[in-house]
């Protein structure tokens, strides 16, 4: 314990609260080697008798890949070998620490009922909705989870033993007296540092490229300046709106859609409703009165320690109030101040700013909006009948102008579209058309001089014209010589700053001071006032800062930051630095507890994996040896 805590010495202060510190897979199993594909569906994972089969941890590597998509918004490189082996390696570890869990619970008779467990599901904040279980997204949850509701029930189990059976009997473990001296003394550590920076931006070209190395650059960049295919299309767009705008609605369907919707042009009574909320009666008769005596309502809420948003409703009909405050509010008049009025376990001062009476819209205010929403279910409804209408003309051989025409819509031309949906047309509503994918894999599925199927979508139809193909090709190389000269210079200067840096690195090696290496390359030495781990100079990072603290009194460092090099060293240490603060101290205190809990409970688990045989294969995990 003291030994691993003794490493931490080289911590920043605020990150030494870690992740959650798991016994490593590698030294606890031996695990060793690279990812390859397994493919028989065999025995992965056998603690005892619980197994898991290869097909039951490809499917759990697969939502593991998923989860680093929906977190990275990127798609998992299984080429990664490193990447991926630490995926492997950790949901073998989680498999393995839950075997031996499930084992444990089984030996020592630990289980919990379908009734405690129902009852955690449906006091589970996530699960809840306005204070009660809601079902839609417990479901959804589950969904998005990749759970079954067997397998929650399943890992619900596994954490309540965990508690019993693990932090239950570490949590009263403390940290030592001297370790946390020892740790308060090594974050308050000050030290001082002198370093040069050699800039890659600084870096001096004394040269041109030369015509031969430009056409190198040209050569092995190709994939750099190829021009991705295009293609010159004309769009035959029938919008919503433009569908609708054909369609007859007669007074019947009118009257007919009035009748049955009238719940849309019917607004019952609302009241302008301001509360205030007292937990006794007494209390919320003293308030009332100042409003009585003349005290504004709100400043009295306000007094009391409501926020307008609590104290003021807003317009409000009864089927948005409680049956017990819409009585309440319901039998007060306009500008009437309520009776204090107990609701539930409070009690309630109400008053009616304003009423908005009963109103029912006229079918000749609301004929408008109603030939729009029938006009509106037509086109959705008969868009089929018009896609097969389109269909039989281009299968009868009639061309995208003519059809254009019939429908009294114009084509567009877009120029140079790219599979990404970008082109030359600054139409909007072509630009928007052309995000769906739909649509783009439409217009780089035919060949040239083809015309696409009619495609439907919520903003309308769409058919393509293909009218001429720009096939990939290569930028020719006066096109893109700037951007090489670009590039080469880029490195030019890449290898400048690297020359350079070697060249320092041989001369600090030799015996030369920094001040003598600074002054020989034209670079200043400079100096940082004294500095806590937890903090930096020149945008240096917690890694570099760990790195820094961790070296010896003069010894020269040589730290990659980007482009860029930095070379420090450190050049006064004071051991009898600033104390740290209360909050700091008591954060410490925290933070060393929570490891050592944490250190202890695996541990704890460690001992229990010698009272079970083991067996795992590497090769059909995909880790071979």
């Amino acid at each position: 314990m003291i030994s691993k805590f003794s490493k931490m010495q080289n911590s920043v202060f605020t990150k030494i609260v870690l992740s959650v510190t798991a016994l490593s897979f590698v030294s606890l199993f031996g695990v060793s080697g690279y990812i390859n594909t397994a493919n028989n569906n065999k025995t992965v994972i056998k603690v005892d008798d619980i197994e898991l089969s290869q097909s039951e941890f490809n499917y759990m590597l697969q939502k593991e890949f998923a989860k680093y998509k929906a977190a990275t918004g990127e798609e998992f490189d299984e080429e990664n070998d490193d990447k991926k082996k630490e995926i492997v390696v950790g949901l073998a570890q989680i498999n393995i620490e839950n075997a031996l869990i499930e084992n444990t619970m089984r030996k020592h008779n630990v289980d919990f009922t379908e009734d405690l467990i129902r009852n955690i599901i449906f006091s589970t904040p996530q699960f809840q909705s306005e204070g009660k279980f809601d079902k839609e997204a417990y479901e959804w949850f589950l969904n998005r989870s990749g759970q079954s509701e067997r397998e929650l029930i399943t890992e619900i189990k596994r954490n309540l033993a965990r508690k019993i059976l693990l932090d239950s009997q570490v949590a009263y473990a403390n940290v030592p007296t001297i370790l946390q001296k020892q740790m308060e003394k090594i974050l308050g550590q000050r030290r001082t540092f002198k370093y040069i920076k050699v800039s890659n931006s600084n870096a001096k070209i004394d040269r041109e490229p030369t015509n031969e190395e430009l056409d190198q650059y040209y050569e092995d960049l190709s994939e750099e300046f190829m021009v991705p295919e295009k293609r010159d299309i004309s769009v035959l767009y029938l919008s919503m709106n433009d569908i609708e705008k054909g369609i007859e609605v007669s007074d019947e369907e009118i009257n007919e859609y009035y009748k049955e919707h009238i719940d849309l042009f019917e607004q019952p009574e609302q009241r302008h409703v301001l509360q205030m909320i007292f937990e006794s009666e007494e209390k919320a008769n003293e308030a009332r009165n100042k409003v009585v005596n003349g005290t504004d309502f709100m400043s009295v809420a306000t007094e009391s320690g409501q926020t307008a948003e609590d104290t003021d409703f807003g317009f409000v009909g009864q089927n948005d109030l409680s049956d017990e405050l819409a009585e309440i509010v319901f039998s007060l008049n306009k500008g009437q101040l309520s009776e204090a009025k107990k609701v539930d376990d409070t009690w309630r001062v109400v008053k009616v700013v304003d009423i908005k009476p009963e109103y029912k819209m006229p079918q000749t205010e609301a004929k408008a909006q109603i030939v729009a929403d029938i006009r509106q279910e037509k086109a959705y409804e008969g868009s089929y009948d018009l896609i097969s209408d389109i269909e039989d003309k281009l299968g009868a051989g009639t061309n995208l102008e003519d059809i254009a025409k019939e429908y009294n819509v114009a084509l567009i031309d877009v120029k140079s579209l790219a599979e990404d949906g970008s082109s030359d047309s600054r139409n909007m509503d072509i630009q928007s058309i052309l995000q769906s994918q739909d649509i783009r894999d439409a217009a780089f599925s035919y060949n040239e001089g083809e015309t696409t199927q009619a495609i439907e979508g919520d903003a309308g139809i769409v058919v393509l014209k293909i009218n001429k193909i720009h096939e990939i090709h290569q930028q020719p190389r006066e096109e893109v010589t700037a951007k090489i000269k670009q590039i080469w210079q880029e490195n030019e200067r890449a290898s400048i700053t690297q020359e350079t840096i070697d060249n320092i690195e041989h001369d600090l090696e030799a015996g030369d001071s920094l001040k003598d290496v600074a002054s020989r390359y034209g670079l200043q030495v400079m100096r940082t006032m004294p500095i806590t781990r937890g903090e930096t100079f020149d945008a240096l990072g917690y890694n570099e800062m760990k790195t820094l603290f961790s070296l010896p009194k003069e010894q020269n460092q040589i730290i990659k930051l980007g482009d860029d090099y930095i070379v420090a060293t450190t050049t006064n240490i004071y051991d009898d630095a600033q104390s740290l603060s209360t909050e700091e101290k008591q954060f410490l205190t925290q933070a060393l507890y929570a490891e050592t809990i944490r250190e202890m409970s695996y541990a704890l688990l460690h001992d229990f994996a010698r009272n079970y045989k083991i067996e795992i294969n590497y090769n059909r995990m995909g880790l071979t040896d």
